[in-house]
C-alpha cells in the first residue's frame, strides 16, 4: 500500500514538472521577438517584402507595380521593418490572416475592401463622437461606426497605417488630465501649417524639447496636428516661428538633425562650429541648453557631429577656452608639430581632415594661458628660408610635357607660383629619358607639394 502511494505521488510530481515547468521555460523565449536586419541596394521590393514576411510567418500577395529600393535596417522587429519598406515604396497592406496583401492604397481600398478588417477601439474618458469628429478633421480615409447606446467604443475599418494614426489620436486625446480645459470644454486638435520645413521636422524638435508629440499625415506633410491647452499651443507656435523660416527651407539634399550634448553647452559648441565656418546652420532654444539642431547636407551634418563628439568630453568641461587658429604661412599639421616640440602642458590641438593641406586648428587651453600660447604661435607660423629640392620626375620620351601638366595641377592645388618650379632637360646617366621637376620654396611648402603629389598619384589612398 505504501509503495502504491509513493508511486502515485511520484507520478503526480512528474506530471506537474512535465506540464507546468515548460511554461516557465518557454515563456521568456516567446516574449523575446526575433529581430530583423536588412541591408540591400537597388533590390526588388517584392524580394525584400518576402524576406520580412518569412519572419512574420506570413505569405506576400503583391498587387502593385514593383519598384526597386535601397534599405539599411539593423535589429528591428519585423513589423517595423515591414512599415519602413512599405513607406519607401509608397504601399499599404491588408493582413488577411496567413497572408499580407500589398498594393497601392486606392487599389487595396477598391479591390480588396471586403478583406479590410474592422477594428474595435475602446475609449475611457472621451466619447466616440469626439474621436469621430477629429477623424473627419484629419481627413483619414476610414469607415467608422458610432453607436449612441455605447459611446465609449468606436469601430474603424481601414488600412493598418490609418488605424495606427487613429490609435495615436486616441492616446493623445483620451486622457483624464488633458482632455478638458478649465472651461470644461473638450480640447481638440490644432493644426499648424508649415511654410518652409516639413511637419515631421518640427515634430521631432518639439519632442526633443519635452513638448507633446503631434500627428503628421502622409497626405499632408506640411501640417502638424497638436493637442493641448492654449499655453501648450503657444509654446509650439513659438518654436515654429523660430525654425519655420526661409533659411531652413526643405529640400531633398538638406535635413535637420538634433544633437544632444553631455558636457559642453550649446553656446560653447556654437562658438567652435562658427569659427570653423562649416556649411551648416545651428538652431538652439533657451529651454534646451544641452540640445541643438543642425541643418545642412548629410555630409556637412556628419562633419559637424564628428567635431562635436571630439570636443563634448569631460576633459573640456572645466575652465578652458576653445579657439580656432588659421595659419598664415604653414599648414595645420606643421604648426601642430612645432607646438608639440615645445612640450607645453594643458594644450590640446585638433584639426579637421587633411591637416597636411588645411590651415585651421582647433586649440584648447586654460583661459589665462591663451595669450601666452598665441605669442608662441605667432613666432612659429613664419616663413623659413627657401631651398631647392627635386619633387617629381618622368622617364618617358614626352616626360617634359607630362611634368608640365602635373606642374599646372600642383599650382592650382597649392597656389604656389609656377615660377618656383623648374623642369630640367633629360639628366639620364645612360642616354635614356629622365626629366626632373624641382621646386625652390620653403621646406614647409616643399613638404606640402610632396603630399599633394602622393594624392595625385593615388587619389583614393585614404
Amino acid at each position: 500500500m505504501l509503495t502504491r502511494q509513493k508511486w502515485t505521488i511520484s507520478m503526480i510530481t512528474f506530471l506537474i514538472i512535465t506540464l507546468i515547468l515548460p511554461c516557465f521555460l518557454i515563456a521568456p523565449v516567446l516574449a523575446e521577438q526575433e529581430k530583423v536586419s536588412i541591408d540591400v541596394r537597388n533590390a526588388d521590393i517584392r524580394d525584400v517584402l518576402s524576406a520580412v514576411a518569412v519572419n512574420m510567418d506570413k505569405n506576400i500577395i503583391f498587387a502593385g507595380q514593383s519598384v526597386r529600393i535601397s534599405v539599411n535596417l539593423q535589429d528591428v522587429d519585423a513589423e517595423t521593418a515591414l512599415d519602413y519598406v512599405l513607406n519607401i515604396g509608397g504601399f499599404e497592406y491588408i493582413d488577411d490572416g496567413s497572408a499580407l496583401i500589398v498594393g497601392q492604397k486606392n487599389s487595396l481600398s477598391q479591390d480588396f475592401y471586403d478583406q479590410i478588417s474592422i477594428t474595435k477601439l475602446t475609449l475611457k474618458y472621451i466619447t466616440s463622437d469626439i474621436i469621430s469628429e477629429q477623424i473627419d478633421v484629419l481627413g483619414l480615409p476610414v469607415k467608422k461606426i458610432v453607436l449612441e447606446n455605447n459611446p465609449n467604443v468606436i469601430w474603424i475599418q481601414g488600412l493598418p497605417r490609418e488605424i495606427n494614426k487613429i490609435k495615436d489620436l486616441i492616446s493623445m486625446l483620451d486622457s483624464s488630465e488633458n482632455f478638458t480645459d478649465q472651461s470644461g470644454e473638450t480640447t481638440l486638435l490644432t493644426p499648424l501649417t508649415m511654410k518652409y520645413i516639413r511637419a515631421d521636422q518640427l515634430n521631432s524638435i518639439i519632442v526633443e524639447m519635452g513638448l507633446a508629440r503631434g500627428i503628421v499625415l502622409e497626405s499632408n506633410p506640411m501640417t502638424l496636428w497638436i493637442h493641448g491647452s492654449s499655453f501648450t499651443v503657444s509654446q509650439i507656435q513659438a518654436v515654429q516661428n523660430n525654425v519655420d523660416i526661409p533659411e531652413n527651407s526643405y529640400s531633398d539634399s538638406t535635413s535637420i538633425t538634433p544633437v544632444k550634448l553631455i558636457y559642453l553647452t550649446t553656446d560653447e559648441i556654437i562658438l567652435i562650429l562658427n569659427q570653423l565656418e562649416l556649411d551648416v546652420d545651428v538652431l538652439t532654444f533657451e529651454k534646451s541648453l544641452k540640445t541643438l539642431w543642425i541643418k545642412g547636407s548629410a555630409e556637412a551634418i556628419n562633419t559637424a557631429k564628428d567635431i562635436i563628439k571630439k570636443f563634448d568630453i569631460k576633459d573640456y568641461s572645466n575652465d578652458k577656452v576653445f579657439f580656432v587658429y588659421n595659419t598664415v604661412n604653414i599648414t595645420a599639421q606643421e604648426l601642430e608639430n612645432r607646438i608639440r616640440n615645445l612640450n607645453l602642458n594643458n594644450v590640446d590641438i585638433n584639426y579637421l581632415n587633411y591637416p597636411q593641406f588645411s590651415k585651421s586648428l582647433i586649440i584648447q587651453c586654460p583661459t589665462d594661458y591663451k595669450l601666452f600660447l598665441m605669442s608662441y604661435i605667432n613666432e612659429l607660423d613664419v616663413v623659413t628660408e627657401k631651398i631647392k629640392v627635386p619633387i617629381d620626375y618622368s622617364n618617358e620620351p614626352s616626360g617634359r610635357s607630362y611634368l608640365k601638366n602635373r606642374l599646372n595641377l600642383i599650382v592650382d592645388l597649392t597656389g604656389i607660383p609656377s615660377s618656383s618650379f623648374k623642369i630640367t632637360n633629360s639628366v639620364s646617366r645612360d642616354g635614356g629619358h629622365y626629366y626632373i621637376m624641382y621646386l625652390e620654396e620653403t621646406p614647409e611648402n616643399i613638404k606640402l607639394v610632396k603630399e599633394y603629389i602622393k594624392y595625385i598619384d593615388n587619389p583614393l589612398s585614404d
